[in-house]
C-alpha cells in the first residue's frame, strides 16, 4: 500500500510516518520544508497543502491519504489558524478528488467530541477560549464530511484531551463521538499509540465515512 502523509514532520504526522514505514508501507511524506531524514520506501515532497493542483499531482497513483496538517498554532492566532485550516482542507479535498484517490483519513481536533450529552468539548466551560476559533473550524470540516459534501471514503479521527510524546504500548480504546476518559478521569494517549490506531483504521476500514477517537 502506498500512502501520502501531509504534515509528516509534525508531532502526530511524524509518528504516523514512522508507523506506516514500520508496517512496510510506501510513504510519500509532504511537508512545508524537507527536514526529514531519507529512509527506505520513503519519498519526500515539499508542497503547500492549500494548493489543490499540487495536492493532486502528489497524491495521484497512491492508495490512500492521511492528513495530519496543522498550521502551526504557536505561530498563528486562532483566528488566522481557522482561515488556514479552511483553505488547506478545501484544497486537500479538491486535489484528492481530482487525482482519483478515494481513501482519506483526516486527523482533526478534540473539540467536536461530546464532553457530556449534548455539549461538545469546544462548547464546554473547561475549553480554552483562545483556541475556539480554529477548533470551531475543525468541527465545521467534520460536519461538512458528515453532510456528504465531499464524495470521498473519509475517516475523521479526533485525539483525546491530552496527546503527547510517550511510550508505544500498542494498546488503546476506541470510541466514536464521545470524549474517552479512563478510570481516573483522564483523557489521554501517546502520539505513538494514536498513530497505531490510525494505521489500524487504514488497514481495517472500520470507520469509513465516520469519525472515531482513540485513548487509553
Amino acid at each position: 500500500m502506498s500512502i501520502v502523509v501531509f504534515g509528516a514532520s509534525g508531532n502526530i504526522g511524524s509518528n504516523i510516518r514512522r508507523e506506516a514505514l514500520s508496517r512496510g508501507r510506501r510513504v510519500t511524506a509532504v511537508t512545508r520544508s524537507t527536514d526529514i531524514e531519507p529512509e527506505e520506501r520513503l519519498t519526500l515532497r515539499k508542497a503547500d497543502i492549500a494548493d489543490a493542483s499540487a495536492v493532486a499531482s502528489i497524491v495521484k497513483g497512491h492508495d490512500a491519504v492521511i492528513s495530519a496538517y496543522s498550521p502551526g498554532l504557536r505561530r498563528h492566532s486562532a483566528e488566522v489558524a481557522a482561515e488556514l485550516i479552511r483553505d488547506a482542507h478545501a484544497a486537500l479535498f479538491a486535489g484528492v478528488k481530482q487525482a482519483g484517490v478515494r481513501r482519506i483519513i483526516i486527523v482533526g481536533g478534540v473539540g467536536s467530541l461530546e464532553a457530556s450529552p449534548g455539549v461538545d468539548v469546544v462548547d464546554s466551560d473547561f475549553y480554552p477560549v483562545e483556541h475556539k476559533a480554529h477548533t470551531l473550524r475543525n468541527r465545521e470540516i467534520l460536519r461538512s464530511l458528515k453532510r456528504g459534501e465531499h464524495d470521498l471514503d473519509w475517516t475523521y479521527v479526533s485525539p483525546p484531551l491530552s496527546i503527547k510524546a510517550g511510550e508505544r504500548t500498542g494498546t488503546y480504546r476506541l470510541g466514536e463521538d464521545r470524549l474517552l476518559r479512563d478510570e481516573a478521569g483522564e483523557s489521554r494517549i501517546s502520539e505513538a499509540d494514536f498513530a497505531i490506531a490510525i494505521l489500524d483504521e487504514l488497514d481495517q476500514g472500520q470507520f469509513i465515512r465516520r469519525r472515531f477517537t482513540a485513548a487509553y
